[in-house]
């Protein structure tokens, strides 16, 4: 047999060990860390292509201006304007690690979709200073503040999946052993009917109203 309806609801919404979590019950940390990923996402690609074409087009003019030097002044000129190339090379670096960024960002959103909120931290972690090293401090500022909202998605998972065990865990009552009949009373009749036990003396059964048999 089912159980009643209200048992039924509570149980059928109770989660199991080890079980991911349904994402409409996510805390708003969930949704604010996804908008702080895509965040990144969106300015990490803006921040890679500007750089790479920045540093690729400072390149072309340091050696346009190198190679007019060289031609015109001598070697020195020359030698000195090709120091300026390192510039752009950490320049086009720069924008690189910001395209990686872009990619790593899906990766961990996705870790956030699945609900593995503790290897999506550890990732933030890494590219959060990558992020502050190399790839801008405002994508090391959002990816903080997506850090930072990791801790009570992580603590409320585990609250879930404990509640969940002990759920699972808890032992089963048995069932109430079910009463016999009471003890017949010297004297008393049974109905032919029904089989319900009658006082001594009754003319009719209690329960069924048959004649009793004499």
């Amino acid at each position: 047999m089912f159980p009643l309806g209200g048992e039924r609801s509570n149980m059928g919404y109770q989660p199991y060990a080890g079980a991911p979590a349904p994402a409409g019950m996510e805390p708003p940390e969930a949704q604010s860390v996804r908008s702080m990923l895509h965040i990144v996402r969106i300015l990490a690609v803006i921040f890679g292509i500007l750089l790479f074409i920045g540093g690729i087009a400072y390149v072309a003019v340091v050696y346009a201006a190198y190679a007019a030097c060289t031609s015109t002044v001598g070697l020195y000129c020359g030698g000195a304007l090709g120091g300026l190339l390192i510039f752009p090379f950490f320049v086009v670096i720069w924008g690189v690690v910001d395209v990686i960024i872009y990619l790593k960002m899906k990766e961990i959103e996705g870790l956030v979709n699945q609900h593995q909120y503790e290897s999506a931290k550890s990732k933030t972690l890494v590219w959060m200073i990558l992020g502050f090293i190399i790839g801008g401090i405002l994508l090391g500022i959002l990816l903080l503040i997506a850090y930072l909202k990791f801790d009570p998605l992580i603590s409320w998972q585990r609250n879930q999946m404990s509640g969940g065990a002990a759920y699972a865990g808890a032992p089963v009552a048995p069932p109430a052993a079910v009463t016999g009949a009471a003890p017949a009373t010297p004297g008393q009749k049974f109905c032919s009917s029904c089989g319900s036990p009658n006082a001594p003396g009754a003319m009719f059964c209690a329960k069924c109203g048959a004649p009793m048999a004499r």
